[in-house]
């Protein structure tokens, strides 16, 4: 009777940690532009307190063993902390877009493109083309929206990936959002920056150029979040830099 009852609860236990996962942990998509991981070219300075933007800064075990009954209680509220957390990065995500949404509009002059929605539009468009070039191992390709010195950090990835006999695969590519959620506009366009968070979805791994085996990433759809760091150079917009969502605190930015 005991024995069946332990069975239960190893059951319950492994539903309720599989519940976890998904909630907490996006599967990282390898193969999407800059290898899954964070990546910049760290071109333009930092966002400071003498210009002019929409925030202050830029970026910014033990005790004995319980029975199975208290387990499920722990995973249960690990479960309700994780769906708050949920909840409130996508509340801060949505204070910062505000903010950055005035800054923006607050910012358009002639000759800087500030305008929320042709921004927008300029960062889905840009998006594709960049993932491209990463699936090509060309960063030339989008030589147009890549700083000079994240597409030199770039160059020097892919090359490695190609004496490694590895090549990026992705399929069913999306973009689903971009918002806002840092602006800095100051005197020149060197210190110029916008922040996106990227939502995005596809299926992303790597293969053996020789083999055609999947040596790294999975073959199902992943969905990620990415901030994507803008600059102006050379009179426009380029990626300059990629952060990871667990990477930037956007209260702090």
């Amino acid at each position: 009777m005991m024995e069946k009852k332990m069975k239960k609860h190893k059951v319950i236990f492994r539903i309720l940690l599989i519940v976890i996962c998904c909630m907490c942990f996006t599967v990282t998509g390898y193969a999407r532009a800059g290898g899954g991981g964070s990546s910049g070219g760290s071109g333009g300075g930092s966002g400071s307190s003498s210009g002019s933007g929409s925030h202050s800064q830029y970026y910014g075990q033990g005790g004995r063993r319980g029975g199975p009954v208290e387990m499920i209680i722990w995973w249960g509220t690990f479960i309700c902390m994780a769906g708050a957390g949920t909840i409130v990065f996508h509340y801060g995500i949505q204070k910062a877009k505000r903010k950055s949404l005035r800054s923006m509009k607050s910012f358009e002059k002639p000759g800087e493109e500030w305008n929320p929605k042709k921004m927008k539009k300029y960062v889905k468009h840009a998006y594709f083309v960049i993932q491209e070039c990463w699936r090509l191992l060309d960063p030339s390709y989008a030589e147009k929206y890549l700083s000079k010195s994240l597409a030199q950090s770039w160059t020097t990835k892919l090359e490695w990936m190609e004496v490694n006999h590895e090549k990026p695969v992705q399929e069913r590519v999306r973009f689903l959002n971009a918002a806002p959620v840092f602006a800095f506009d100051k005197e020149g366009e060197e210190h110029d920056r916008v922040i996106y968070l990227i939502h995005g979805r596809m299926i992303g791994y790597y293969i053996n150029i020789d083999t055609g085996e999947v040596v790294r990433g999975k073959t199902s759809p992943e969905t990620f979040y990415e901030y994507w760091v803008f600059i102006r150079e050379d009179g426009r917009w380029v990626l300059d830099e990629i952060r990871q969502k667990d990477e930037v605190d956007v209260k702090r930015l």
